[in-house]
């Protein structure tokens, strides 16, 4: 365990990269290591070491904002998509068809004020773009079944 605590301490030392002057070092102490195990063991100890710095980022993170908890919560609401009669009508028929997606222009969008932590604006942009993916999911899927009823039309 001695010798693992050594090698942490020398690849931390050169910054994760210089592993030549690493595994040099590492031979003048009388450890033994292999050349290429350095090198992956460098990457993986420094994204542990990453992922420590981060998780420690978000607990002072959530702490900080424990502490403004008296503050009114910050949150985005959309609403829902729903059916809106006569949005697409064919031209070639007597028919309606009926859209199941909210037009951008009538989505409503409730916003609260922007929050002072990055973190929260990180979540809210987070599920802004989820909302985002949902919608041209619906709009890819409404565009599929429109080219399918063209093309059993023309098959007609």
């Amino acid at each position: 365990m001695e010798k693992l605590e050594t090698v942490k301490r020398l690849v931390r030392q050169n910054n994760y990269r210089d592993n030549d002057i690493t595994y040099k070092q590492c031979q003048e102490l009388g450890v033994t290591v292999n050349r290429v195990g350095l090198e992956i063991f460098a990457r993986k100890l420094r994204a542990m070491d990453r992922a420590d710095e981060i998780n420690a980022h978000k607990e002072q993170s959530m702490a900080a904002q424990a502490e403004q908890n008296s503050l009114p919560a910050t949150s985005l609401s959309f609403e829902k998509s729903s059916y809106i009669p006569g949005a697409f009508e064919q031209n070639d028929s007597s028919s309606t068809q009926y859209s199941n997606v909210t037009p951008l222009s009538k989505a409503e969008v409730h916003r609260k004020p922007l929050p002072n932590d990055p973190t929260e604006r990180k979540r809210e942009i987070t599920f802004e773009l989820g909302t985002i993916k949902v919608r041209e999911y619906e709009l890819l899927q409404e565009l599929n079944i429109l080219e399918h009823s063209e093309r059993l039309a023309e098959a007609h």
